[in-house]
């Protein structure tokens, strides 16, 4: 009998046993119960359960405003994209570039473009008040229909990818470095980042990300850093929230060259494309002193975007003389602001 016993609970020790709890999902398993009165309760505590996660999960969506937009057609996704904010405030949202999954739609695909956007704008709540495009800089579907619902171009950016990584890296000598290596951004330089990089933008473009020092903490990561020289920052590389694509970081420098970056930058991005060899560093058209630095330095310059924005100030500034008339040309030409025209921000200050 001892040995039977034994059996027995060595029998049970052996099954599974999993503790869950109750959902609409184990609706099936309510099924095999044989009391209607548990039956109900159980069911009623499933479905109490699972509103309560919906719950949560619907209020964290709504933090983060990420959303998809789709155009149907006959029962059918025929385009979609997607929207996602640029800084914690919510106050700018980024509108992706539409995609296409069917090339037999009866509209066009300007007209498909447009209906998304205008979506996309009409869906936003009150807190918003920006909102950015980014497209190729040869993709006319998308910029001008952005253009006929109220987005104006803001600035040009470069792509840039490493040739040969693994050959310009092999006789670089550490004793290179004259001044204060690349550093990980932390809360110690926290705030000398932020400033750094919210002096460096134009006005516009300052009012319009409304950065904080959150937003620099969700754009670190382990590739992130600054280059710092008594406690100033000379230059920051930071993963770009504008973009999907992971491998996109924002290399910023002052709006003047610094000519301390001369013999260390080149080194500092050869490290950096060392550890991430399929990264993609974005830099701004207008910055001509970096962007002939990186091309003399071996740099490719793969492709170039133009972002558009929508924004009250930008609203303003359409209604002027023959601003929306303008031809694509001649709104490139002026997309290379000269000078600040507002001063710089008052620095943040550490707590």
């Amino acid at each position: 009998m001892k040995q039977d016993s034994n059996h027995i609970l060595n029998s049970n020790k052996d099954k599974k046993v999993t503790f869950e709890e109750l959902h609409i999902r184990h609706l099936n398993l309510l099924m095999d119960l044989r009391s209607e009165k548990l039956n109900n309760w159980f069911l009623k505590m499933a479905i109490k359960n699972t509103f309560e996660d919906l719950k949560i999960f619907l209020n964290n969506l709504k933090k983060n405003k990420h959303k998809c937009i789709i155009a149907i057609e006959e029962k059918k996704i025929v385009s979609y994209l997607n929207i996602f904010p640029l800084n914690c405030k919510g106050s700018c949202l980024r509108i992706s570039k539409p995609n296409l999954t069917n090339k037999k739609s009866s509209i066009s695909e300007k007209d498909l473009t447009l209906g998304l956007i205008k979506k996309s704008i009409s869906i936003t709540d009150i807190k918003t008040s920006s909102w950015v495009i980014n497209s190729d800089i040869d993709n006319n579907h998308l910029i001008s229909s952005s253009r006929e619902l109220g987005f104006q171009p803001l600035q040009k950016v470069k792509m840039w990818s490493k040739n040969n990584i693994n050959k310009s890296i092999k006789h670089k000598n550490e004793n290179y470095y004259s001044i204060d290596e690349f550093q990980a951004i932390n809360n110690l330089n926290l705030i000398n980042v932020l400033n750094f990089i919210r002096s460096n933008q134009y006005p516009l473009i300052r009012t319009i990300l409304d950065l904080d020092q959150k937003d620099i903490s969700n754009r670190n990561d382990s590739n992130s850093g600054a280059i710092i020289y008594n406690n100033s920052v000379l230059c920051t590389i930071l993963k770009d929230i504008n973009f999907q694509d992971s491998r996109i970081y924002t290399l910023m420098t002052g709006k003047s060259w610094d000519s301390r970056l001369s013999p260390i930058l080149k080194n500092i991005l050869n490290k950096f494309f060392e550890k991430s060899p399929y990264s993609i560093i974005k830099t701004y058209a207008e910055n001509t002193e970096l962007n002939s630095y990186l091309e003399n330095s071996g740099f490719r310059d793969n492709y170039q975007e133009i972002i558009l924005v929508r924004n009250t100030i930008v609203r303003n500034e359409s209604k002027q003389i023959n601003k929306i008339n303008q031809s694509l040309e001649s709104i490139f030409e002026k997309l290379n602001p000269q000078g600040n025209a507002y001063p710089s921000p008052f620095p943040l200050k550490s707590k």
